[in-house]
């Protein structure tokens, strides 16, 4: 019980990039798609899916500075009008008070530390849907109120007085806003397992079902104290789970609380199970890792300003061509990369959670029975 906790706070994923867009004609209703408005996530959406699109299956990246965005389909969604679609934005306003309308945050992340500038700008974009940048505004401490103040940057692209952050816990809805997931993908074995005995094997069904959770609401990796503290908490009673095994739609529910950071509230995640998915190893062949660390060599030197290009080759490479040309324009969102200091090469990982390839969290693989690996690639 206590490992499916750390897995839920071992969330670890990358900021999300999201915004708004301008008006493009809809490959699905042939309408045209009004999303001129503030720059936020939830300003596209609503426009979205005024034109007709199914907004659960789909993201929004907005590129710093907020001036650009790429609409983003899942993996898997039926039917898409495309997989990508990158487009200029149109905003509105300018005025940051119109921009930033979510304003709790809490100070301290759950370990008794508090949030750091970075952090803070962070959790304010995760939370209002933007992508504001330190190049667009400046976050400071305010002593004589005990506050956080975000303002905009003199001769910047914003305006607006100075907005204060208070300093109060959140929901859980509102750190997990996204509640219907769409499929998921689970080890046969794992399904397996829950039908026979769905009390006995509910938290390893929990752990798969909150790694893509976690891919579609990326708030949990600035709190992760927080969450374990919360997740622990539910343990007496707080999870339910429920699967129609039949057709494999489910509904988990978590209802928890931790003081001054999350008031009592509850997670709500809707999803689809599915066995036997197109997801493929990220190794040669597709061969199920059994190493923790994969040596790759790619015969070319890569830098951050070629990092695509890098997460193509190496697609490539291992997987086939064919393969790498089908979601080209994800693999940006699917393959985190850090090169290392000499230049010389890169950790690479799929990310967990993901529609196209199959991985796990390093806590949660022996409940998923998914492997979790990186690859060591070495430039030559």
């Amino acid at each position: 019980m206590k490992k499916l906790m750390m897995i839920l706070a071992s969330i670890s994923v990358s900021t999300p990039i999201i915004g708004t867009a301008v008006a493009c004609r809809s490959p699905q209703t042939g309408g045209e798609i009004d999303t001129t408005g503030v720059p936020t996530v939830g300003s596209i959406k609503a426009n979205l899916k005024k034109a007709g699109y199914d907004v659960d299956n789909l993201d929004v990246d907005l590129v710093p500075g907020m001036k650009t965005a790429t609409i983003r389909f899942m993996p898997g969604s039926p039917n898409p009008p495309f997989l990508t679609k990158k487009v200029d934005l149109k905003w509105t306003t300018n005025d940051i008070n119109k921009i930033i309308t979510f304003t709790s945050l809490p100070y301290d992340n759950g370990s008794g530390e508090k949030l750091t500038v970075d952090e803070v700008l962070t959790a304010i974009n995760n939370l209002n849907g933007t992508n504001f940048t330190f190049s667009d505004v400046e976050v400071n401490f305010d002593q004589e109120i005990s506050q956080w103040v975000i303002e905009p940057k003199p001769g910047g692209n914003f305006t607006g007085s100075a907005v204060e952050i208070i300093n109060e816990p959140i929901t859980f809805s509102q750190a997990f806003p996204l509640e219907n997931i769409g499929d998921i993908y689970i080890d046969a074995a794992v399904w397996a397992d829950y039908k026979k005995n769905p009390e006995g094997t509910t938290m390893n069904i929990t752990a798969a079902i909150m790694e893509f959770v976690g891919d579609r609401n990326r708030f949990a990796s600035l709190y992760k104290h927080a969450i374990l503290k919360a997740m622990m908490g539910a343990l007496n009673g707080g999870i339910d789970l429920s699967i129609n095994q039949e057709n494999g739609e489910g509904t988990l529910k978590i209802t928890t609380e931790v003081e001054h950071v999350i008031n009592r509230s509850t997670l709500t995640a809707n999803f689809k199970v599915n066995t036997t998915p197109p997801r493929k190893f990220l190794t040669q062949d597709n061969i199920k890792p059994t190493k923790n660390l994969i040596p790759v060599k790619l015969n070319e030197t890569y830098t951050k300003e070629t990092e695509n290009k890098l997460r193509y080759d190496l697609v490539t490479k291992l997987l086939g061509k064919e393969f790498a040309d089908q979601y080209n324009e994800l693999w940006y969102n699917e393959l985190w990369v850090t090169f290392n200091e000499d230049g010389k090469g890169a950790i690479v990982e799929a990310k967990p959670g993901s529609k196209i390839l199959a991985v796990s969290d390093k806590l949660a693989y022996i409940m998923t029975k998914i492997p979790a690996y990186k690859l060591d690639v070495t430039f030559e």
